[in-house]
């Protein structure tokens, strides 16, 4: 039995296209499924978490923030997750391989059955498929959100720069504790954020492992000349940014945390790598 939670709304109308597309390609090949669509904030998860307790395959359709969601409600104990991707920007399935972006492969692949153990990031009481930060993402989050004409990732970004300013951040690490003037930190599983911005390209997302990025202020010149390397991945080994590998790390900050896209006030940044504990399904050539 397929437990399909999606998100129609998502992808500025991807996540419709993709629910036709894939009901009819189940209902062709008399797949026993049933369709459940989301309708507010928190639904999905609480619809994963009725779901999953009856064994079924869930499958989430939508963006990230709708597989942040089921995640969150899943019980892998019971169920595995499958994914079909129909966001805007779908960072955690072109960055890792996790799922095909051609919504019918993707389903093909879920009932095929073949299965794959990835890692997830543990906030605090919450799990994380992606990319776990705090800083300047978290306020481009926010004026994309409040922008009128819905402003891209990117083009928030260069506009939050020009007035943006480090603050201190605490970072435990390994036992040892350092203090930065931070632009950005991430905790990432996935290589990238914000609809391709490859905040951790190196990041792979089951070897059991974090990538903790730390990018701080530049010296000597503005923040808004280093953009165009960040964005394409080629920050990492420049003085301005940090990449350490890690199981755990900490990290005291007094802005919101952002997981997945999603805005957290007041979470306790305490994350961890849950090595395998995402249960889901391999990409089949079908």
């Amino acid at each position: 039995m397929i437990e399909l939670i999606a998100n129609k709304k998502s992808g500025k109308g991807n996540g419709a296209k993709a629910l036709t597309a894939v009901t009819a390609y189940l209902d062709e090949r008399a797949v026993d499924y049933a369709a459940h669509v989301t309708n507010a904030k928190g639904h999905a998860e609480a619809l994963a978490r009725e779901l999953s307790a009856t064994g079924s395959t869930v499958v989430a359709l939508g963006g990230d923030g709708t597989f942040h969601e089921v995640l969150n409600g899943i019980d892998f104990d019971k169920s595995r997750l499958g994914l079909i991707p129909a966001g805007r920007g779908n960072d955690f399935a072109i960055g890792t391989g996790a799922a095909s972006l051609d919504p019918i492969k993707a389903i093909a692949s879920i009932i095929d059955g073949v299965p794959r153990d990835l890692d997830y990031i543990r906030i605090a009481d919450r799990r994380c498929i992606n990319v776990a930060g705090t800083g300047l993402d978290v306020e481009v989050l926010l004026k994309t959100a409040e922008s009128k004409n819905k402003l891209t990732y990117t083009a928030s970004l260069f506009r939050c720069l020009l007035r943006y300013k480090p603050y201190r951040v605490t970072v435990e690490l390994n036992g040892e504790r350092s203090d930065y003037d931070c632009i950005m930190v991430g905790v990432c599983n996935g290589t990238q954020i914000g609809g391709g911005i490859k905040l951790s390209p190196q990041s792979v997302a089951d070897d059991g492992m974090l990538e903790l990025m730390i990018i701080e202020k530049p010296k000597g010149k503005p923040t808004l000349l280093v953009m165009p390397e960040f964005v394409k991945g080629k920050h990492v080994g420049k003085p301005y940014s940090r990449k350490t590998v890690c199981e755990r790390v900490k990290i005291k900050t007094p802005a919101p945390v952002q997981l997945d896209g999603e805005i957290y006030y007041g979470l306790d940044f305490d994350a961890r790598v849950e090595k395998g504990g995402l249960k889901t399904f391999a990409i089949t050539d079908k």
